[in-house]
């Protein structure tokens, strides 16, 4: 039997923060020992099983003792690895032409990343011609703000530096960022055709121009200017990518238009196909055995918000491998439900799409599962109302980080001897 400690984890949303900040601003928080709970998502699926930690991990065989909590009938699973995220950017600059200060909105953005149960999280930080908040000064920001706030932010914040391939100008600061290990993930992004295309459309350049911080016209001369380096662009763009693969970066190409752009890329080592424009880019890229991801949006609205391939389809055919928040940090825990509970695919497949799969796509081969010697990231999920899962507890590196409900605390001393079998699933 399991013995109870004295006291069990009892937060409110509001509360949750107040105890969070007291254990992120300590020099080292207290771990758990571990985790139980009678629907754990393993290697075999979904049952009961025990989880015990140490150090950070998912550890062989369950600590002699200590706090362990237990999750009941809630649902137990890895935590979400978000590796294309930008909703950072309203935390910036709310309104156009509003911005504040990184700190205070990476504390914010922190607060929904754990809420929403994604425990490690890519930044798409773009470096582009086009200034502004997409521009080398913003970017800086956030870099001094992750150096900054590392100690206290509570979930794993990562680089996915967005490259346009236009600004020609950006490349040796690109190349610096790498180097210097600030970069953990690239894309090579061209949105400057999109945009050229609009040229004439006032209430697009505004849009444009606003995030820009700059007026129409100054936009418009920075676009044409942009468009100037189109035979420069190619050597530039592999020079990064070169680069990149050197310094063990992963690689992605962004919006592939059709097969020679996913052939192109895919031969100087980009292995993920980033929101392929097409049915036939991503059929193509998972013949040459790529990462395809699409945005965990598409699959909650039923369709693309730029008219790319509907991504519920995708997962059906087997062309989506990875599922990301893009702008929208919620969805991925939604997108995996909604799967699910429309039979696109069973919940562990589905949620390898959030977790294992990202995780694999990254190069991060310590997490993404609730395996032995992987990091101890797990989420506490109340699935009972259809449709609407909602995220309980938040484990990060073996620590809970976020609580919104009576989560009992039990003595691991008495819970008899896990071996690994029992931890793995």
């Amino acid at each position: 039997m399991w013995r109870r400690i004295g006291l069990d984890i009892c937060l409110s949303s509001a509360s949750a923060n107040v105890v969070f900040m007291h254990m992120t601003n300590q020099t080292q928080s207290s771990p758990l020992a571990g985790i139980t709970g009678r629907r754990v998502l393993g290697a075999g699926g979904v049952g009961p099983a025990m989880l015990g930690f140490r150090d950070g991990n998912v550890a062989q065989q369950a600590p002699g003792s200590g706090p362990c909590i237990d999750a009941g009938d809630l649902l137990v699973l890895p935590g979400i690895v978000d590796i294309h995220g930008d909703a950072f950017e309203r935390a910036v600059m709310p309104r156009p032409g509003v911005s504040f200060p990184y700190a205070a909105a990476l504390i914010d953005v922190d607060r929904q990343l754990l809420a929403h149960g994604i425990t490690t999280a890519f930044h798409g930080v773009t470096l582009s011609w086009e200034g502004g908040l997409r521009g080398e000064a913003y970017a800086l920001r956030m870099f001094d703000a992750l150096a900054q706030l590392r100690l206290v932010l509570g979930a794993s914040h990562r680089v996915h530096l967005r490259f346009e391939a236009y600004h020609l100008a950006g490349v040796e600061t690109a190349l610096s960022w790498m180097a210097d290990g600030r970069v953990n993930l690239l894309a090579i992004n061209d949105h400057l055709p999109t945009m050229a295309r609009r040229m004439a459309d006032e209430r697009k350049m505004q849009q444009y121009a606003e995030r820009a911080e700059c007026d129409v016209e100054t936009f418009r001369g920075r676009l044409r200017a942009a468009s100037r380096n189109a035979q420069d662009v190619p050597a530039a763009m592999m020079k990064l990518v070169a680069a990149a693969r050197a310094a063990g970066l992963p690689v992605a190409s962004h919006d592939d238009p059709d097969e020679a752009m996913r052939r192109h890329y895919h031969r100087q080592g980009c292995g993920i196909a980033e929101f392929p424009l097409t049915t036939e880019v991503a059929a193509f890229a998972r013949q040459l055995g790529d990462e395809i991801v699409f945005g965990a949006p598409n699959v909650l609205r039923g369709t693309s918000h730029t008219g790319a391939p509907n991504a519920t389809d995708m997962v059906a055919a087997g062309l989506c491998t990875v599922l990301a928040s893009d702008y929208y940090y919620p969805a991925p825990l939604l997108a995996a439900f909604k799967l699910a509970q429309q039979s696109v695919a069973d919940l562990a497949s589905a949620w390898h799409l959030v977790s294992r799969n990202p995780a694999r796509a990254a190069g991060l081969q310590d997490r993404g599962t609730l395996a032995p010697g992987l990091r101890a990231d797990a989420i506490i999920v109340d699935d009972r109302q259809p449709g609407l899962p909602r995220v309980c507890a938040t484990i990060v590196n073996g620590e809970l980080k976020h609580a919104t409900t009576v989560l009992p605390l039990i003595d691991i001393a008495h819970a008899g001897h896990a071996d690994a079998d029992s931890l793995a699933a």
